[in-house]
């Protein structure tokens, strides 16, 4: 009885240092009848990515209440088409103004994902294309980036509702749209993704091991939600991005932020059409942001479309839907303006005007 009642007792400490190993070593959770489009608008032939994903196929979701999904697990190694279409209806559902659900199964059977195009929690990070006018003499190929900064919800319903009217209009230029770059910090409501860091300060800008961090703590007050990360490229969300600049190759790429209220724009001097909501501007950029990395060391024009941090209504959508055309057409004039420019300058030189642009308050950017 005594040799039993020993062993039991082994038994048990030894149960109980293995769980207590367990709970000490566990990974912790982190926290509209179709339209022709306008000569120039929205309106390529298109050429599909060579890196192109799975496509899902459509699976209707009835979810619409406006809160983020849930997380998805990090040991996910890959989903089926139509677990991808699911996920893609869950999240624009959930975006603001989620009343405006017209064809999202549709466009959710369209989803695609690249190899690796997973956040730090393992999300998903999926996009669309839509080809452009084979007929189209010239044509551009555009990439949409949204929800980058993921407490900037309101630009995910803009990206939301250009994915709408792509699916019912034959656009001249061929689009990739990538609605929810950063699904981590949208679901937490954070301007970093899941590992505190900056995504839209984490590309690797030819003067990123420089200046990225030195900018961050001059110009920025080392402020925890700019921290560009402690090397160049280092994020996910930051590589996917990349993955798809790199295969898609953009003529010109729009990303879509808030809440300064303006359309920032890197790239050459063109003529820029009115746009009342907003004005255009040219804010500059900083080390390692899509600007600087796609602008000043590529010569790739950028975008910034800046909305009003405020509630947006039906006729605003109207609004922003015919930036969808203004960006084509500027980017068809940045195409001609850029032939007709000197060469670029040489490797891990600045344009002078990008370079000045440093001395702008990281506060008044995004």
């Amino acid at each position: 009885m005594r040799r039993s009642f020993r062993t039991e007792i082994i038994f048990l400490a030894a149960f109980a240092v293995a769980a207590t190993a367990h709970a000490h070593f566990a990974v912790p959770k982190q926290a509209p009848e179709t339209h022709e489009a306008p000569e120039g608008g929205a309106d390529g032939p298109a050429r599909r990515s060579p890196l192109q994903g799975e496509v899902a196929a459509s699976q209707t979701n009835s979810e619409t209440n406006s809160a983020p999904p849930t997380q998805a697990s990090p040991s996910n190694a890959g989903e089926t088409a139509g677990e991808i279409a699911a996920k893609c209806e869950k999240d624009l559902k959930a975006m603001p103004f989620s009343e405006r659900t017209k064809g999202i199964p549709e466009i959710c059977a369209k989803a695609a994902r690249l190899d690796g195009c997973r956040s730090v929690n393992g999300e998903p990070i999926y996009h669309f294309d839509r080809a452009g006018d084979p007929a189209a003499k010239r044509s551009q190929k555009i990439l949409v980036l949204s929800l980058i900064h993921g407490d900037e919800l309101h630009s995910g319903s803009v990206a939301l509702s250009w994915l709408q009217r792509l699916q019912e209009i034959q656009p001249r230029n061929a689009w990739r749209v990538i609605p929810v770059v950063n699904p981590d910090g949208w679901r937490a409501r954070t301007r970093t993704n899941a590992n505190g860091v900056d995504v839209n300060r984490n590309f690797p800008s030819q003067d990123w091991d420089d200046l990225a961090l030195k900018y961050w703590k001059s110009k920025a007050g080392s402020a925890e939600r700019r921290f560009p990360g402690k090397s160049a490229g280092s994020e996910p969300e930051t590589q996917c991005a990349i993955a798809h600049i790199e295969g898609f190759k953009p003529d010109f790429v729009i990303s879509i932020h808030t809440p300064l209220g303006v359309l920032d724009f890197d790239g050459p001097k063109v003529a820029m059409p009115k746009f009342n909501p907003l004005p255009w501007v040219s804010l500059g950029n900083f080390p390692g942001s899509l600007g600087r990395y796609m602008w000043v060391d590529r010569k790739v024009p950028v975008l910034t479309v800046e909305l009003k941090n405020q509630k947006l209504y039906a006729k605003q959508f109207e609004e922003f839907d015919k930036l969808q055309d203004i960006s084509g057409t500027v980017a068809l004039q940045s195409e001609k303006a850029l032939k007709k420019d000197a060469p670029p300058p040489p490797a891990g030189q600045s344009q002078p005007t990008s370079a000045g642009s440093a001395s702008v308050s990281d506060d008044m950017m995004n």
